[in-house]
């Protein structure tokens, strides 16, 4: 009786995130049984490959011991160039983009050309890793910057941060960086929205989501409007009523207004697409709103409403990507995180 008394009293978007946990974990335990009752040759078939391996990138950490040599021995920041130097090669090193096996072997053979060594072993391990970051923000217990050292999905993201906090909302928004957006050809900026309830129900394999450098892991309190640009206060407001939602003016409203700068005939909402393509820039013109001579727009959920200052000549796209960026600062930053005004 206590134990079904609990589960009432947990938020269903914590109890979504407790059932993908055990999914997941699960799987994982799956997957090690499969694999221990293969043969030994079966094993090494199935080894990970060196896509599931860390490559190493700028700005980690590692450290080189050379057995018998200790004169070579030492830690290495890798460069922006992607290089390390060593004593005694004459050339600078490529690390970026090898793995700490890959770049042994390399170090090795570096040492046997340039006559220092005739027969070197060389071990390589990451100390700090700095190459591949994500952002995991939002309702969650530790929001910061993570390091990504292996292949890592939507969930795990997550519960590197903690775990979703006990308010969580029911949805997780993923914003891409360059990289998720070089590898799915899409554009910057880009959002996919992960519905936990749905998830939790099969309906939606958020397991399989998986995140890449630059990458924003947010996980939502409520649904959330954001107004960013020349308001006296940017940020990111909660809708507690979504199925009455937020308006235009009244988003102008919970900013706090808008500075003498602004330039209200020209407001843009930025609509988010909840598939992996674009988004919508959706001219709007606040003072005629907020005069009654046209009609009050209600805000989606996770929209931004961007009002510029007066004298900007920048296309919709260039606003909307000012908009998305804003907003980006606000989730890694938090409430009234503001750009200046120059940038548009």
């Amino acid at each position: 009786m206590e134990t079904r008394d609990m589960l009432q009293k947990m938020p269903k978007s914590l109890i979504a995130f407790s059932v993908l946990a055990i999914f997941f974990l699960a799987g994982q335990l799956t997957v090690y049984a499969q694999t221990t009752e293969q043969p030994p040759a079966a094993k090494n078939d199935n080894s990970a490959s060196s896509g599931e391996e860390y490559k190493i990138g700028f700005g980690d950490v590692i450290n080189v011991a050379v057995s018998d040599a200790p004169e070579f021995n030492g830690r290495f920041r890798v460069s922006e160039a992607g290089l390390i130097e060593m004593i005694g090669v004459p050339e600078p090193i490529r690390a970026e983009g090898l793995t700490d096996r890959d770049l042994s072997l390399t170090i090795r053979d570096r040492l046997i050309d340039s006559k220092q060594l005739r027969d070197p072993k060389v071990r390589v391990y990451i100390e700090e890793y700095h190459g591949r970051t994500i952002s995991v923000v939002g309702a969650v217990a530790k929001p910061a910057v993570y390091s990504l050292q292996k292949r890592t999905t939507v969930l795990e993201a997550i519960s590197m941060a903690g775990g979703p906090l006990p308010n969580a909302g029911g949805t997780i928004t993923v914003i891409r960086g360059k990289a998720a957006a070089e590898a799915t050809g899409t554009e910057v900026g880009s959002v996919q929205i992960i519905d936990m309830n749905r998830a939790a129900k099969g309906e939606s394999l958020v397991t399989q989501v998986e995140v890449k450098n630059g990458d924003v892991v947010s996980v939502s309190a409520s649904q959330i409007v954001y107004v960013v640009g020349a308001v006296k206060k940017p940020g990111g407001y909660v809708m507690n009523n979504p199925t009455e939602g937020v308006s235009v003016v009244q988003a102008v409203a919970l900013a706090e207004g808008m500075y003498s700068t602004a330039a209200t005939h020209r407001g843009l909402i930025v609509r988010q697409s909840t598939s992996d393509h674009g988004r919508q820039e959706i001219p709007v013109d606040i003072a005629l709103m907020m005069t009654g001579k046209s009609t009050d727009v209600l805000l989606a959920p996770n929209d931004i409403l961007f009002i510029p200052e007066s004298g900007s000549k920048k296309t919709l796209k260039a606003m909307g990507e000012f908009a998305v960026t804003a907003a980006t600062g606000i989730l890694t930053y938090g409430l009234g995180y503001r750009l200046g005004y120059g940038a548009y």
